[in-house]
């Protein structure tokens, strides 16, 4: 026996395994009597998800977590050596000396991969101006394209913003089959954001076709398809839903691009799939996992030479929909969770926003801090240099198959009913994300689902509305009816011409025989969890801005004092969420004392914060005082003393608030009772 093996079992004999019911066992013993089935945990995909896992549990699933990184079905990851991945920067301005100014910039911080944000996408999000060769040439005077990855987010107008950048590389000498980078044409998430497709059905894949067909014949590394799941994710959408519906789209592609003579490597060798990540940490690596395992399964219904295109290639940018306006240095650290995420997942290209993106154009300083977030977790925390570090976790690899299993019912229920398109036709994938969106919506409003700085734990003393910069400027490029500048109309027939030419602009290209008359689908909307929110609080802060007059809330803590402490906290952070001014109190000796108090400090709102059982001794005389004084003042029991509920209610009380209250709607309801308008 080697030394090493000796070790081994010493070392193991220390640390006996513990069976399933062993641990059960002892948390029964650690809960005291309460129910074990408690500690289960719930999700919006519908899974439940236990406490622990124990070697028993992945028995089940050894035939998926058997292969190792780089083989299929590729759950382990791409690379059979290392987790590394690109650093990619986003740049996003109106301004094309800016925009390159702030890409010199992230690449010599240590990007390697940049993507260029050109026209105003189906997001809302602005980009930088492209209409012409010159403006090409200022974007990227100075960046070295053979050297690094170079994407464009443009949209419908993929075929135009290329043909540009072929123009700029040809000018440098630059071999174009080595360039590496992608254009990100996805007419299907036009779809489900526009309710249309903006040149017609037959003409977006018509174009579709020729940029794939061109790229495979002149640009082997750059890529011109990508499917998006930000506008399932953004849009509310659950992770099995988004996994779905966005394998889905995938598919619908490969067979109308299969039946339109390309062959399945070359689209796979074209394609890239873009995942939004939020930051619930664990589900969305074993979401990422998932898509790998799915799609491996998916590829192997189709005949493909090459094995590394059944390998899906992952770029992810991380959420949008848990990201604040206030307190919005708190999604520098969300950002980070999604960041680890994507990479243990195994992302190929990592984005990271900045995190002042939602209520502001981004700088050299926010950029700088988005793209250190992956610097640290490379340089510090040495993520890249592990395969799949996810492997033998009893709890993601459980998680892996959770995902995987439910994401494939919903999936095949999609193919069921007609495919990707014809179940956004029917309204069929809309409706399931609004559904869900319905429950995050109400689990934010009653606050089980916390929004740090915004639906809990407020600054009071925050203000935003002055840092709010809308972006105003004009944008060419937009997705509807923007035109290039060109003297003739070109048809489709002659994209790969149109590509090859130095006379050309971007902008949507200009098809011959555009369908009409297409029928409009229901559309998605993407959204910010936090944003009503948000919402209230802008309202109240441009009330006071106009008025010069600021809510005010008179927290009447009396009694016992570990209770009133306790509800006051709870009361100042209940509509501190409003942005309302919080007069918080040490205790009061009598009701008396703190009615004048009350009074004196001019007060809108009293919370009344004690113990149920002293609400009745306390509650009456308080009412009745205030009432004479100011009959305007609303009174609430900060609380839900359901013996005593009735009698407060007939003495006068409006309103109770307490952890099961909706908070929305009783903010709301205060909004308008104060004159805040909405």
């Amino acid at each position: 026996m080697s030394k090493q093996t000796d070790l081994k079992e010493k070392l193991f004999a220390e640390f006996p395994p513990a069976t399933e019911k062993e641990w059960k066992d002892q948390v029964a013993k650690d809960l005291k009597g309460r129910e074990f089935e408690k500690l289960i945990w719930k999700t919006y995909e519908k899974l439940d998800i236990n406490p622990f896992y124990t070697q028993d549990d992945l028995t089940h699933i050894e035939s998926k977590t058997n292969s190792v990184p780089g083989e299929f079905p590729f759950i382990r990851g791409a690379n059979p050596k290392t987790n590394d991945w690109l650093i990619n920067q986003e740049i996003l301005t109106n301004n094309i000396k800016t925009a390159n100014k702030l890409a010199l910039s992230s690449l010599a911080g240590g990007a390697d991969s940049l993507t260029f944000n050109c026209p105003v996408d189906t997001e809302g999000h602005s980009g930088i101006p492209i209409q012409d060769k010159d403006d090409m040439l200022s974007l990227l005077v100075g960046i070295n394209i053979k050297d690094i990855e170079t994407h464009f987010k443009c949209g419908s107008s993929a075929i135009a913003v290329l043909s540009l950048f072929i123009n700029e590389a040809k000018k440098r000498g630059s071999n174009l089959e080595k360039l590496r980078g992608s254009v990100d044409c996805d007419p299907l998430k036009g779809l489900t954001l526009d309710g249309s497709f903006s040149k017609g059905e037959q003409n977006s894949f018509n174009e579709l076709r020729e940029l794939i067909s061109y790229l495979s014949d002149n640009m082997p590394k750059f890529k011109g398809l990508k499917v998006h799941s930000s506008q399932f994710h953004n849009s509310g959408a659950s992770i099995t839903q988004e996994l779905a519906f966005t394998l889905a789209a995938g598919v619908e592609y490969l067979d109308r691009l299969t039946e339109m003579d390309l062959t399945v490597d070359q689209i796979s060798e074209k394609m890239s799939f873009s995942f939004s990540v939020g930051s619930n940490y664990f589900m969305e690596i074993a979401k990422l996992r998932s898509a790998r395992l799915l799609w491996a399964q998916i590829m192997e219904q189709y005949p493909t030479k090459n094995e590394q295109s059944k390998l899906m290639s992952i770029e992810v940018t991380n959420s949008s929909w848990n990201k604040t306006l206030y307190d919005p240095y708190v999604n520098l650290l969300r950002g980070t969770v999604e960041t680890m995420a994507a990479a243990l997942g195994g992302a190929g290209t990592i984005t990271v926003r900045p995190f002042d993106s939602e209520f502001k154009q981004t700088d050299e300083f926010s950029m700088r801090m988005a793209k250190n977030t992956q610097l640290i977790l490379k340089n510090e925390s040495y993520l890249q240099h592990v395969a799949d570090p996810s492997a033998g976790s009893y709890y993601i690899e459980n998680l892996t198959n959770s995902i995987a299993q439910e994401s494939w019912k919903l999936f095949q229920d999609i193919e069921a009913g007609g495919g990707f398109v014809e179940s956004l036709k029917s309204g069929v994938i809309q409706d399931a994300i609004y559904k869900t969106r319905e429950s995050r919506d109400m689990n934010i409003a009653t606050r089980k689902d916390s929004f740090l700085g915004v639906n809990q734990f407020p600054n009071l003393t925050e203000k935003i509305i002055a840092k709010i910069k809308p972006d105003k400027a004009p944008i060419a490029g937009q997705n509807s009816g923007n035109k290039i500048k060109t003297e003739d109309k070109l048809s489709i027939h002659f994209a790969t011409d149109y590509l090859s030419t130095d006379d050309v602009y971007a902008g949507d290209l200009v098809i011959e025989n555009l369908d009409s008359g297409e029928h409009k689908t229901k559309t998605l909307n993407p959204y910010r969890g936090a944003h009503a929110f948000e919402e209230l609080r802008l309202s109240t802060e441009k009330h006071f801005k106009k008025t010069d007059q600021r809510a005010k809330v008179f927290l009447l803590t009396i009694g016992n004092p570990s209770m009133r402490s306790a509800r006051a906290s709870f009361s100042a952070n209940f509509f501190g969420c409003a942005g309302y001014e919080i007069i918080n109190n040490i205790g009061f000796s009598s009701p008396e004392e703190g009615v004048a108090s009350a009074l004196e400090n001019n007060a809108d709102i009293v919370v009344i914060c004690s113990s149920d059982d002293e609400y009745p001794q306390f509650t009456p005389s308080i009412i009745k005082e205030l009432n004479q004084s100011n009959p305007k003042i609303k009174i609430i029991i900060a609380g839900n003393p359901k013996e005593h509920k009735k009698e407060l209610e007939d003495a006068g009380i409006d309103d109770f608030i307490h952890v099961r209250s909706n908070a929305l709607e009783i903010l709301k309801k205060y909004q308008d009772i104060l004159g805040i308008e909405a």
